[in-house]
């Protein structure tokens, strides 16, 4: 492989990442056609790939303010590794099937659909 086909792979693996990001931003919450809901599923799946390990924050984040500072770091921990599998997991299979109204209606697996939403931890 020469230099050129690398920046260009390299390129498209970015494109396809960052489309795959921003998508979510510009989707509505409820999708008009079936295009809108097999795209939307793909841009969560590849978001939900990327921003899995994010749940090793999120989650204890969230016990903390619930639960206070002990629970965020035993408690909170725990189920962040177990929410990061999961979310990884759902991403994988987001992409996988985008093209299949699988679940019903393209709606997420996990709740909630991203990681980070509104400007803040979405619960």
């Amino acid at each position: 492989m020469n230099r050129r086909t690398r920046w260009m792979t390299l390129g498209g693996v970015a494109l396809v990442a960052v489309a795959g990001m921003a998508a979510p931003l510009y989707a509505s919450d409820t999708a008009t056609s079936y295009a809108d809901g097999a795209f939307r599923k793909l841009g969560r799946g590849v978001a939900n790939i990327v921003t899995c390990p994010l749940e090793l924050i999120r989650t204890p984040e969230l016990v903390g303010r619930k639960d206070g500072y002990v629970a965020a770091m035993s408690t909170g921990l725990a189920q962040g590794a177990w929410h990061t599998v999961v979310r990884g997991l759902a991403g994988v299979w987001d992409v996988v099937t985008f093209y299949a109204a699988i679940p019903e209606g393209f709606r997420p697996l996990v709740t909630p659909e991203f990681i980070y939403a509104h400007g803040d931890w979405a619960e």
